[in-house]
């Protein structure tokens, strides 16, 4: 089951998946995660293979938005 409340984001310069609110990752950028990072890309659930399944989730998203 996904999380729709999050969407999964990525920070480009280290590949750090984030958890995005859902209602400013449908909006235009900037994106913020719920950690306070700055988000370069949105894409995908963040219950899925690019949010808690990625290879390096963000920890402080991970604990502060449980898929």
């Amino acid at each position: 089951m996904t999380n729709p409340a999050h969407a999964a984001g990525r920070d480009q310069e280290s590949e750090r998946a984030h958890a995005v609110p859902r209602e400013a990752a449908d909006g235009p950028p900037p994106w913020v995660a719920v950690c306070g990072s700055p988000v370069a890309v949105v894409q995908g659930s963040w219950a899925g293979r690019r949010g808690l399944g990625s290879a390096a989730p963000c920890p402080e998203c991970a604990r502060r938005a449980p898929g």
